[in-house]
C-alpha cells in the first residue's frame, strides 16, 4: 500500500479521535455550565464549536481528497465514507452541547434547584460521553458486537430522559411562578439535547456494524 495514502488514512482516524475528545469535553463542559449558571463557561462553548465545525470541515474534504487522489479499495472506501459520516453526527453532537449552553445564558438564577434533576443531568451527560468513548473503541477496534452493545445503552438514555421529565412536572406541579415553570422547561431542554446525542451515537453505531459486517441494521 502506497506510503502517502496509508498516512491520510492514518490522519483521518486520528482527526476521528481528536473530534470525539473535542465533542466529549464540550457536552460535559455545557452540562456543567448549566448546573452551575456559569455565564462566562458556557460562552466558551461558541469558541469550542467553531473548532470543532473547523476540524469537522477539513475532514470531509481530507476524504473526498483521498477518493479523489487515491482510488480507494471497497474496503478502504466504506471505512473512509463511515468516517464522513461519525465527523457528522459528532458535529451535531456539538452542535447540541451550544443549545445546553444557550440554555444556561437564557435562565433566571434558580434559588431553590433540584438536586435530583441535576444529578440526572449529570448522569446523562456522563452516560453519553461514555458512549461516544466506546464507540470510537468499537470503530478502532472493527467491533460490530461491541457496536451493538453501545447502542443498546442508549434506553438508558432514554429512562434518564423520562425521570427528568417526571422530576420537572413535579416540581413544577408543587411551586407556582413563571421562574418555576421555566427552570422546569430548562432542565427538559438539556435533557432533550442529551438524548438526540445519545440518539446520533446510535447512529454511528450503525454505519460501525454496516462497516465490518455489511449488514444495515436499525439499532435504535
Amino acid at each position: 500500500m502506497r506510503k502517502t495514502y496509508v498516512q491520510e488514512l492514518n490522519q483521518l482516524h486520528d482527526n476521528l479521535i481528536l473530534l470525539t475528545k473535542k465533542v466529549n469535553a464540550s457536552i460535559l463542559k455545557s452540562v456543567d455550565a448549566f448546573i452551575k449558571e456559569d455565564r462566562e463557561l458556557a460562552h466558551e462553548l461558541f469558541s469550542d464549536d467553531l473548532r470543532i465545525n473547523a476540524l469537522a470541515a477539513e475532514m470531509e474534504k481530507d476524504t473526498y481528497r483521498i477518493i479523489a487522489l487515491q482510488q480507494p479499495v471497497a474496503s478502504d472506501l466504506r471505512m473512509i465514507f463511515t468516517v464522513i459520516h461519525a465527523s457528522t453526527d459528532l458535529e451535531r453532537m456539538g452542535d447540541h452541547a451550544v443549545s445546553i449552553a444557550k440554555a444556561t445564558l437564557r435562565r433566571t438564577e434558580d434559588t431553590s434547584e433540584s438536586k435530583t434533576v441535576t444529578k440526572l443531568l449529570k448522569d446523562m451527560a456522563d452516560l453519553v460521553t461514555q458512549m461516544s468513548a466506546d464507540v470510537l473503541k468499537a470503530y478502532m477496534a472493527k467491533d460490530a458486537s461491541m457496536a451493538k452493545q453501545i447502542a443498546s445503552r442508549d434506553e438508558q438514555v432514554d429512562a434518564l430522559l423520562k425521570e427528568v421529565y417526571r422530576e420537572a412536572r413535579i416540581r413544577m406541579s408543587q411551586k407556582t411562578g413563571e421562574e418555576v415553570v421555566e427552570m422546569g422547561l430548562g432542565y427538559i431542554g438539556v435533557a432533550n439535547n442529551l438524548e438526540r446525542i445519545g440518539d446520533y451515537i446510535t447512529n454511528i453505531c450503525e454505519r460501525i456494524v454496516f462497516l465490518n459486517t455489511g449488514e444495515i441494521v436499525e439499532l435504535n
